[in-house]
């Protein structure tokens, strides 16, 4: 009986270490799962205030560089991938055509000036003589007319003689001559003193002359110019420091007006941010942001928001979305977000390009307590100030 007493209590034994060992495992996985909660929720209470997206690249002004003049390009100076200052020379047109388009221009503006030099002249004259001309032809005309008086005279008499056979018929053919010529130069007197009256007529043509011809060293000055313009438009620099980027050109090539010959990428990059929608409630213009480059793992640049376009990214697109036609399907929208590096240093000796992708994150924690103070201030502002006690 003591036997099986004993074995009785020792199976009902058994079971309590194993009870024992389940209460330790749930505890433990209750207590990892509450370290896990405390440690999530410590890294969102220090990560609530950061905004982040892989949607995001580098961007920079380039300059499509083309000639302003058709012609043939006589030298390259620049290699692919080369940098460059500003002010450099690229490359260079042949500027033989120039320079003798140049020398036309020169010798045509002379010809006007040469042409307004004389009709300054000429007016000049004209102004002095018109007086004298007219007292001339008015003198003229009285001699005219009292010779074709004498004339009308003796013509008169000699016909009386004739008459009675005391001068021959050749003697008074003579003296009718004489009158008929005195009075054809009092004829032309008259128009001689009718065009010298006529003076203030020539010179106002006189004017109108030298004017035309005073236009005439105008254009020619701007066709000098022109050409001057186009000859240092053969030489083609750099409008930005930078690097050279799409060269399709060498000595000999045929360009046009235009035509983009090579492009200079701008040595101050920035990134361009499309964050949803929805991220963008506290993010504002002067924010720091942390900026991660792909082609550098590791590496940390120092950035801040410089503005938010003014529209989504479809906006602006080629074809933007019509909601008002057909079925609609609501989609999160992006909004482009400039941001710019704060320490140029960081990047010295690195190549930040044009579309290499960026991981930014923006803090706005600071503009949230901002926004805040500012909330409240409105709202004492509209409330009043507050009642004395």
């Amino acid at each position: 009986m003591s036997a099986t007493s004993d074995t009785d209590t020792a199976s009902t034994a058994t079971p309590a270490p194993k009870k024992n060992k389940g209460r330790r495992v749930a505890m433990i996985a209750v207590l990892l799962v509450a370290i896990c909660g405390l440690i999530w929720l410590a890294w969102w209470f220090l990560h609530r205030h950061l905004v982040s997206t892989d949607d995001a690249y580098v961007q920079s002004d380039i300059a499509q560089m083309a000639p302003r003049v058709t012609g043939t390009v006589a030298r390259v100076f620049v290699r692919d991938n080369e940098h460059v200052q500003k002010g450099d020379v690229l490359f260079t047109l042949d500027p033989a055509d120039f320079q003798t388009d140049l020398a036309k221009a020169e010798a045509s503006l002379e010809s006007a000036q040469a042409s307004y030099n004389a009709s300054q002249q000429d007016l000049s004259v004209t102004r002095q003589t018109s007086g004298a001309d007219i007292d001339n032809a008015t003198a003229a005309l009285q001699s005219a007319q009292a010779e074709a008086r004498r004339a009308a005279a003796d013509a008169k008499r000699y016909k009386a003689l004739y008459a009675k056979h005391e001068v021959s018929q050749q003697q008074l053919d003579q003296q009718t001559t004489q009158a008929e010529q005195a009075e054809a130069e009092v004829r032309q007197a008259r128009a001689q003193l009718a065009q010298a009256k006529a003076s203030p007529d020539r010179i106002k043509l006189k004017q109108s002359q030298a004017s035309k011809a005073d236009a005439d060293i105008a254009r020619a000055k701007a066709e000098v110019r022109q050409a001057r313009l186009n000859l240092s438009y053969t030489e083609v620099r750099a409008p930005h420091s930078g690097k050279i980027a799409q060269k399709s050109i060498v000595a000999g090539s045929h360009v046009n007006a235009g035509q983009a010959a090579m492009a200079v990428v701008e040595d101050d990059p920035w990134v361009v941010a499309n964050y949803k929608e929805t991220q963008l409630d506290h993010v504002r213009p002067g924010q720091p942001v942390a900026i991660e480059i792909d082609a550098y793992p590791g590496q940390h640049f120092d950035g801040r928001v410089e503005s938010i376009q003014a529209g989504t990214g479809v906006t602006f697109s080629l074809l933007p979305p019509q909601n008002a036609t057909g079925n609609f399907v609501k989609i999160v929208q992006r909004v482009p977000v400039k941001i710019v590096f704060t320490k140029p240093d960081q990047l010295a000796g690195r190549d930040v390009s044009p579309g290499l992708s960026v991981v930014p994150t923006i803090d706005t924690a600071g503009d949230i307590v901002a926004v805040k103070r500012q909330d409240n201030a409105a709202t004492d502002v509209a409330d009043g100030p507050a009642p004395k006690r």
